[in-house]
């Protein structure tokens, strides 16, 4: 008796340890666990860190640009000029101008004054930066997406194993009362084995239905960024239809959009790279100031002895005059790919429009097939359970009961697809419009 109740707490230790291993999670929060963990953000978060360092690299080219320069030469063999005969001599004159050692020490700096393509190239660091916040905001978008896309499938395997294993609670029950009738003889054989293939059948597809929800769990888990080897479990929701309900709809805009916003920056970019490349045939500007010292010797100690300072300050104007045509070529490239950014930027708004109208027509048609399946299911649930109760009388065959449960299954699987397509309409009406977050904080 002892060793019962033992076994007995065992059970239940080990059932209480499972059941708080597993986790159930709402959509809201494998939405923010997504957001917050996903490794992707982690790309995007340091790709905005490059721009910025972009935008400082742009900055300091008007910057003083300090550097040093430290020599020793040391004149293995000095080179030997040659006076010709004549005024000094009769004969030429061989001589060897230096000494064996020299050293020396520059510091120079050196300061932009006036370049138009580097002015450009620091008003470009704005709408770079911009570009690589809203790639962040995208990449966000498309978490979210993913995650509710995953979720939605989830729950629709779950809402299809429910029915599942009502079905085989209801066929077992039957079979229970075909067995008994069949021992006294009131049935043939052949509806109990019609019953019990069915019944079978069931079995199978709750199997199936059972494995698919893991896969779709696997998946949830692979978009949120989680450990696959994380137990979760989702909340069911109390409607399922309520996710299809538009509230006050704001109408579609495209400065909502983010692929928009990203396109019209780059578009700026462009915009920039060809004002730069204008630039280049504007003349340039610097100021430079030079200090330094050169020791000379012809041992190597006094050559460090022997130091003679020096400085310089200057003005350098660069005028460009002839490039071969190759900053002509440049120009007309980046001018050219501006023209096809504005072209690509209205074929995108076209189709971000035409995104918009499918997903809206596509909502609506789902909401009405789902508003259909919702009554056909009503009706075929009444029929069968009027069948049932016609039959457990006695005044209905068999076949007619199973032909109404046929179409009662029937009945539940359109309703499934139906409220499938209606919360991926939903989410993809939701896309188009640019309001995927607005959308998942209702939940």
């Amino acid at each position: 008796m002892k060793k019962n109740k033992i076994f007995f707490y065992l059970i239940l230790f080990v059932l209480g340890y499972d059941t708080q291993a597993q986790k159930n999670i709402s959509l809201k929060e494998c939405v923010d666990f997504a957001l917050k963990n996903h490794l992707s953000n982690t790309v995007y978060e340091n790709e905005i860190a490059i721009a910025q360092q972009k935008s400082t690299e742009a900055l300091a080219g008007y910057l003083p640009q300090v550097s040093t320069n430290v020599t020793f030469d040391d004149n293995l063999k000095r080179q030997v000029s040659i006076i010709p005969a004549g005024a000094f001599s009769p004969t030429e004159i061989k001589l060897q101008f230096g000494t064996q050692y020299n050293t020396s020490a520059i510091a120079q700096v050196d300061q932009v004054i006036y370049d138009k393509s580097m002015l450009v190239g620091i008003k470009a660091a704005e709408p770079n930066n911009q570009v690589a916040i809203l790639k962040k905001e995208q990449n966000q978008d498309n978490i979210i997406y993913n995650t509710v896309a995953s979720y939605f499938q989830v729950l629709v395997y779950v809402e299809q194993e429910k029915i599942t294993l009502e079905n085989e609670k209801k066929y077992r029950e039957l079979l229970d009362i075909l067995k008994l009738r069949l021992e006294k003889g009131v049935i043939k054989k052949t509806d109990y084995d019609r019953t019990k293939a069915s019944l079978n059948n069931i079995v199978s597809q709750k199997s199936i239905l059972q494995m698919n929800k893991q896969v779709a769990l696997n998946k949830l888990k692979y978009a949120m960024g989680m450990s696959l080897d994380e137990d979760i479990n989702v909340l069911e929701m109390p409607n399922y239809e309520t996710l299809a309900v538009i509230g006050d709809d704001n109408g579609f805009e495209l400065n909502n959009l983010l692929d928009y916003k990203i396109q019209t920056n780059n578009m700026y970019l462009q915009e920039f790279d060809v004002k730069r490349k204008q630039a280049a045939f504007m003349p340039t500007v610097s100021m430079y100031a030079r200090y330094g010292a050169s020791s000379f010797g012809n041992s190597l100690g006094s050559s460090f002895n022997n130091w003679f300072d020096f400085s310089t300050i200057g003005l350098k104007v660069n005028i460009p005059i002839f490039s071969g045509y190759r900053k002509n070529s440049q120009l007309k490239q980046a001018e050219i790919s501006l023209l096809n950014a504005k072209t690509n930027i209205k074929l995108s708004a076209d189709n971000m429009r035409l995104a918009f109208k499918n997903s809206n027509a596509q909502l609506q048609k789902s909401q009405s097939d789902l508003g259909i399946n919702r009554e056909n299911l009503y009706f075929a649930k009444e029929v069968f359970e009027s069948s049932n109760v016609e039959y457990q009388k006695g005044v209905s065959t068999l076949s007619d009961l199973l032909n109404a449960d046929y179409s009662y299954k029937e009945a539940q699987s359109n309703y499934i697809t139906s409220l499938i397509n209606v919360l991926s309409s939903r989410l993809e009406y939701e896309k188009s419009k640019g309001n995927l977050k607005s959308y998942i904080n209702q939940f």
